[in-house]
């Protein structure tokens, strides 16, 4: 039964009671905690004319069944007649109890007055909650005997909210007795979604990321509200971070790498964590548990972004790991780039239906075009691990003419980025594992082992970065060291050196001294020396004042 069957429910059993029956009713409402019981009920006596007197009544805070009246009558509000006794006399009792002085006859008084107002209380809709925070003081034996003195003398419509699996030791027991007794019906709240959507529609949250939201609730029955405001909080969190003008399905991103990120922080018992954040084999599963396969299953039937990696994914495992600072930057110019475009989220659209299509034995004969075309124009955007699959799906499926044609493309961009990044982009593809089963992990590792100087920085870049900034890459700056040549240093100390402004708070002379002592590869040093040595006697011929300018330099090297 959804929310507004529950609605429709509750209305027709308060009028039905209202009008016809000279006792009241009692209904209880219970859900787990942090459904938004409450939420149910104060937005459904906001939107309905009863004409009845009405009190809200929460059990925490008071201390006993004296200031339990004492709340009912002072807080009761008439609904349907201008005869009322106004509010301050009805908070009498309240200041005369503060008042302590009890020996000139106030306090007897006061416990007429408190009767006499109480008996006052008849024919009123009255809602008791919080009842898991009811002070010890304060016997739920006692609160449920009342309510139903209400409910059988007083033609009062009780209503109950409590989550009737949290209460623990006598009062569990004592409910138990009563519950028999008062309860006439039970309405059960077990959906979040009310809540979600009210947060959302102040939050100006697009229906489809609304939706998504519900899905992900009801299928993985998440029934506490508070995890969904910790969603909302940091999913605007990031909204602001990044620029207002994005497309739906980049928000749409944003938002399951949040909820993925409390899911496996808040419900460790799911068994899902950050390495399952991949497309699974039903063989590579064979060993999970039977939760971990569930949910597994649930989150891919809910988006398949939920079972893959991206740029988005790690930016967002830094931030719930606190292990890193979020790169902002990057994630900006994710927001900006063809990487989340509408053309390129719209062909992950299409991959995704043709997946389903698969599964369910619902493919045409186009299908195998439509996947390599995907495919193609998805390299250098999607993972390998997602590429490799359709390769694999295209030879199943009889088109190895296209498995080929997508493996050649692929290894072309591989080789591209190899030739451009060396190391580091392999670096990148393997930061959550190499797969030794992936033929394009495998291709990756040859090649960069073939191809050890590809993506190295240039002499220029380094030696900067040295001179300048004292810092060097242990394991680049020597490979580069190892290729440079004496044309190369020429270069550097008399074409860069008078053109670059970085260097322009540094001397020739110092700068060749640190150079022919550098600490990237030591024993290049001899070798560097002398070419620079050889550099500087060629200079030297080119007027008499210059060589008496280098022969001078010289000496001074080794100071």
């Amino acid at each position: 039964m959804n929310i507004l069957e529950q609605e429709k429910r509750l209305k027709d059993l308060l009028e039905y009671n209202i009008r016809n029956e000279e006792v009241g009713t009692a209904i209880v409402i219970t859900g787990p905690w942090g459904v938004g019981k409450t939420f149910f009920w104060k937005r459904f006596i906001d939107g309905c004319n009863f004409k009845k007197k009405y009190v809200y009544v929460s059990l925490f805070g008071l201390e006993s069944l004296s200031d339990l009246k004492t709340h009912i009558y002072s807080n009761i509000e008439n609904n349907h007649s201008n005869l009322e006794i106004p509010r301050w006399i009805r908070g009498l009792p309240s200041i005369l109890k503060d008042t302590r002085v009890s020996q000139f006859g106030l306090s007897a008084s006061t416990k007429i007055f408190d009767s006499l107002m109480f008996n006052q209380v008849k024919d009123a809709i009255i809602c008791f909650d919080d009842f898991e925070r009811m002070s010890k003081k304060l016997d739920i034996k006692d609160v449920m005997g009342l309510a139903n003195y209400l409910k059988l003398e007083k033609n009062c419509q009780i209503i109950l909210i409590l989550d009737e699996d949290k209460a623990e030791g006598d009062n569990k027991k004592n409910y138990a007795q009563y519950k028999e007794k008062l309860i006439d019906e039970t309405i059960i709240i077990n959906s979040v979604e009310p809540l979600i959507r009210e947060n959302a529609k102040h939050l100006e949250i697009e229906e489809a990321l609304v939706e998504l939201m519900i899905e992900f609730a009801e299928t993985l029955e998440i029934h506490n509200f508070r995890f969904f405001q910790k969603v909302f909080k940091l999913y605007q969190q990031f909204r602001t971070e990044l620029s207002t003008d994005i497309a739906l399905s980049t928000k749409e991103i944003i938002l399951i790498r949040v909820l993925q990120g409390y899911l496996i922080h808040d419900f460790a018992n799911f068994e899902y964590d950050w390495n399952d954040c991949q497309y699974y084999s039903d063989k590579d599963r064979e060993h999970w548990s039977e939760i971990k396969q569930q949910k597994y299953e649930a989150l891919k039937k809910i988006s398949y972004s939920f079972t893959q990696d991206d740029l988005w994914f790690y930016e967002f495992k830094k931030w719930f790991e606190q292990k890193d600072s979020v790169n902002f930057q990057k994630l900006k110019e994710l927001a900006t780039s063809e990487l989340i475009s509408e053309e390129q989220n719209q062909l992950r659209m299409e991959i995704r239906q043709l997946m389903l299509q698969w599964r369910n034995i619902e493919i045409d004969k186009n299908f195998c075009e439509r996947l390599h075309s995907f495919a193609i124009k998805r390299i250098g955007f999607d993972s390998l691990e997602n590429l490799d699959f359709c390769r694999i799906l295209l030879n199943k499926f009889g088109r190895a003419d296209l498995s080929k044609d997508l493996k050649i493309n692929i290894k072309l961009w591989i080789d591209a980025s190899v030739k451009d990044k060396g190391k580091s982009f392999s670096e990148e593809v393997f930061d959550f594992g190499y797969k030794e089963r992936n033929i394009f992990h495998r291709y990756i590792r040859i090649l960069v082992k073939h191809n050890p100087l590809a993506g190295l920085p240039s002499l220029i870049e380094i030696v900067k970065r040295y001179i300048i900034h004292d810092v060097y890459n242990r394991e680049t700056s020597p490979l580069v060291l190892e290729q440079a040549n004496k044309e190369d240093w020429h270069k550097l100390l008399f074409e860069v050196f008078n053109e670059d402004a970085d260097f322009k708070e540094i001397d020739r002379l110092e700068f060749i001294k640190k150079i022919i002592r550098q600490p990237m590869k030591p024993e290049l040093n001899p070798k560097i020396r002398q070419e620079i040595l050889e550099i500087l006697q060629e200079k030297a011929e080119e007027s008499e004042l210059i060589k008496l300018n280098v022969d001078y330099l010289i000496t001074r090297l080794d100071d």
